[in-house]
């Protein structure tokens, strides 16, 4: 009798309230992340957590179990006399399990494709900050406008959003020079081993995204964030509905 095939792992993307999350759920993800990030405190994570609007919450289609999450927070600027929506995302996590599902992908974009609906008029932007060359790939790979990027200058009024954010929420650590976060006190960073840039990610025209992320953020690995902005508008809701037709048709 043939053994029974492996059951595959899928997830279920669900977006709620920050204050509708109970105790059992924030101590699973408290329990997730601290398996795949180092030099981290429930306390800070805690208080991170509460500045947030909105989390997506990631769980076993089978079991329930949480198996992975992300922070979203909204607000609105005026920089340089244009108005201005930014979506930030904070803390991402995935059980490298489940790792390749798009879940969490369709849920954020749902998310942000949202909120610019209900902002018809005003330039909106997912405003991310990135420690791993995975999330920096998953700006590169499905938005057409983001920045910063290997093939081109960053323009002046994005670069102005960029300082004007990254100087806003972090101060003294934001390094307009370099483009990156460098902590003075020690933060989070992910874990020797997990998602590593090895010597055959940096190789062929392929991966010339990771090999910018590398140059980029040299330290990622102590903890050094790449900030990035990327644009929310029609054309990234038709391009990312184009991209995941054709990877589930199978074609390239």
């Amino acid at each position: 009798m043939p053994l029974l095939a492996a059951r595959k792992k899928t997830l279920t993307a669900r977006t709620l309230p920050v204050g509708a999350l109970g105790a059992p759920a924030r101590e699973a993800m408290w329990a997730l992340f601290s398996v795949y990030y180092e030099n981290i405190e429930r306390e800070v994570f805690e208080r991170d957590l509460a500045t947030k609007d909105q989390v997506i919450l990631l769980r076993d289609r089978e079991d329930g179990s949480i198996q992975g999450f992300s922070t979203l927070q909204v607000y609105r600027r005026e920089i340089r006399g244009r108005r201005v929506v930014v979506v930030f995302s904070g803390d991402t996590v995935i059980s490298p399990a489940y790792w390749g599902q798009l879940a969490l992908q369709w849920a954020f974009f749902r998310y942000i494709l949202k909120t610019k609906l209900l902002n018809p008029a005003v330039p909106v932007y997912w405003f991310l900050i990135s420690k791993g060359y995975r999330t920096y790939l998953l700006l590169s790979r499905n938005f057409p406008e983001y920045w910063p990027r290997h093939d081109r200058a960053t323009p002046e009024w994005q670069q102005a959003v960029l300082d004007a954010l990254a100087g806003e929420k972090y101060g003294a650590d934001w390094k307009p020079e370099l483009g990156i976060l460098r902590f003075e006190r020690p933060r989070d960073r992910l874990r020797s081993g997990v998602a590593p840039i090895e010597a055959a990610l940096l190789s062929g025209p392929g991966n010339a995204d990771i090999r910018y992320f590398q140059e980029r953020n040299p330290g990622h690995a102590q903890g050094d964030e790449l900030c990035c902005l990327g644009r929310v508008d029609a054309r990234l809701g038709f391009f990312y509905s184009i991209k995941a037709a054709r990877k589930a048709l199978g074609l390239r």
